[in-house]
């Protein structure tokens, strides 16, 4: 535990970390002692090491080489980063720093996001969509276009819109459909699918006469343009090829194998995003603390990004667990920031447009 660690201790073991990191391998006595240890023996610091190793913060491979960080180790590391570069002190590409075009579609801009989270980290980036459930509805039209059937194009408080065909009685007008429209934005404008879903299964459980003909289509047709459907959570990934230059990963073919399964099927990330998406604020697992048996030699780093206090979707990066955490977190959170400014700046030019 953190507090069993003297100040030495500490210190040893978070520069191993740090140059297990650059380095790839397991890290000597002497070699901590010649680069930042020049007043501390050789013995000392391998005396040093094994405490660590049996306190389960070190792992030694070989009985002849150095030590290596477990995910106790790593955890300790990632707690004790306390002051993040900033952006500027980063040595990433520049184009980090321009997510968007504020021309681009809103999955356009989450494309870029996640494209350039990944070439910044040098890892894989993942971009968690919205599901259609935590949508914030703004308005709908409805538009008959048949004499059984009607166009409603919905739109959500980003502006985003999807057009959807649904069946209507054949007795119902234009004007029906256009006082139906309005009165389902006068009663839910601002509220996410997900609570209007219930406040319809309320309401048709609760009907009563006193409800006009009007209302009861209108009730009617709401339930079929919000009922769930196959809609879960999209999950963007870039760079996965990013795996194959870690070289923990190149020895273990069946390790890539899995990995690579894990990416292209995508169900298990999304699981595991989705725990991050009910967090506050910067999430980071690491080993064994992911929850399938397959990623436990890779670490994750995310974030939430969002409108105000509405959690939308998450970005992170996948990787090794021996990544640049510091650097990659800075990555992570500016990003994420950088998306929930352009949604409600997105928000903000929808709203003065109508």
């Amino acid at each position: 535990m953190t507090h069993a660690l003297d100040e030495r201790s500490q210190t040893i073991l978070l520069e191993l970390i740090r140059d297990h990191i650059e380095k790839a391998e397991p890290v000597g006595s002497r070699s901590l002692s010649k680069s930042h240890f020049k007043n501390l023996s050789p013995a000392t610091i391998r005396n040093v090491m094994s405490d660590l190793e049996e306190m389960g913060y070190l792992h030694q491979p070989h009985r002849s080489a150095g030590r290596v960080p477990t995910d106790q180790g790593y955890r300790f590391f990632v707690n004790h980063i306390i002051d993040f570069p900033t952006l500027e002190k980063l040595n990433i590409p520049s184009n980090s720093d321009k997510p968007v075009n504020k021309k681009q579609s809103f999955d356009e801009l989450l494309e870029t996001a996640c494209s350039q989270v990944s070439e910044s980290s040098h890892q894989t980036g993942l971009v968690m969509l919205p599901s259609f459930s935590n949508t914030r509805f703004h308005h709908i039209q409805f538009t008959k276009v048949g004499l059984q059937e009607a166009l409603a194009v919905f739109y959500s408080e980003l502006g985003v819109m999807q057009n959807k065909i649904i069946p209507i009685e054949s007795d119902v007008s234009q004007e029906q459909l256009t006082s139906i429209s309005k009165y389902l934005n006068n009663e839910f404008s601002g509220k996410t699918i997900k609570s209007i879903r219930s406040e319809l299964v309320h309401r048709i459980q609760n009907e009563k006469e006193h409800y006009d003909q009007l209302t009861k289509k209108a009730i009617a047709l709401s339930t079929q343009v919000f009922k769930e459907e196959d809609q879960s959570e999209s999950l963007l990934v870039e760079g996965s090829l990013n795996i194959l230059d870690q070289p923990e990963f190149t020895v273990d073919l069946e390790k890539i194998k899995a990995l690579f399964k894990t990416l292209e099927e995508k169900s298990k990330l999304i699981k595991l995003l989705d725990l991050c998406l009910q967090q506050d604020g910067l999430t980071v697992l690491i080993g064994e603390e992911n929850s399938d048996e397959e990623m436990n030699g890779c670490s994750l780093i995310a974030n939430n990004y969002g409108l105000e206090d509405d959690k939308m979707g998450t970005i992170a990066v996948f990787g090794p667990k021996r990544m640049d955490y510091g650097n990659i977190i800075s990555v992570v959170n500016h990003t994420a920031k950088k998306v929930s400014k352009l949604l409600s700046e997105r928000k903000m030019e929808f709203n003065k447009s109508l």
